[in-house]
């Protein structure tokens, strides 16, 4: 019938999120742990663009499902505890990383945007600048990088659980 979604394509859709969301995860990961480096800045925003594409693809999918059902029976169907499960495990994951870097970091989210200006580094409150030293820039860095990719990971988990939960029919 046309217009019907194959089960491989929502299968992919269902694969291909979990695995964005686990490279997500372990890059907040890296960024919350204290002695590493900071990530560069693309790592994010390509974390963030993914976990906005694959929110608007199940929107579509979610859409196209209610109208027009499957063509097939995606494995999803089969095992959508089990996806359920991976979902809500990187949830928590989520959760686990920003209750770490509250704990462990002395100033888990600076007051302001780290920037360098004629070589010295301040953070940027609404135009504010504050005098900090490199360590503390290179963490205030680590921080925004941590907030903005749990906050894709947060998108990524509800794309994933969208996705299984129309899978499962």
């Amino acid at each position: 019938m046309a217009g019907r979604i194959s089960a491989r394509a929502l299968d992919t859709a269902v694969v291909g999120t979990a695995v964005l969301a686990a490279l997500t995860l372990l890059a907040a990961a890296w960024l919350a742990v204290p002695a590493l480096p900071p990530l560069p800045l693309g790592v994010a925003v390509l974390g963030a663009f993914a976990a906005g594409a694959a929110a608007i693809a199940n929107g579509r999918v979610a859409r196209r499902l209610a109208k027009h059902g499957f063509a097939g029976r995606p494995f999803v169907a089969g095992h959508w505890r089990l996806f359920r499960i991976i979902t809500a495990a990187l949830f928590v994951a989520v959760l686990a990383v920003v209750v770490t870097t509250i704990v462990t970091q002395p100033d888990p989210w600076p007051a302001g945007q780290p920037g360098i200006v004629d070589g010295h580094f301040y953070l940027n409150n609404h135009g504010a600048l504050a005098p900090i030293t490199e360590s503390e820039y290179r963490q205030a860095l680590k921080s925004n990088g941590l907030l903005f990719l749990c906050f894709a990971l947060l998108f990524d988990c509800v794309a994933l659980l969208t996705l299984v939960w129309n899978g499962r029919k």
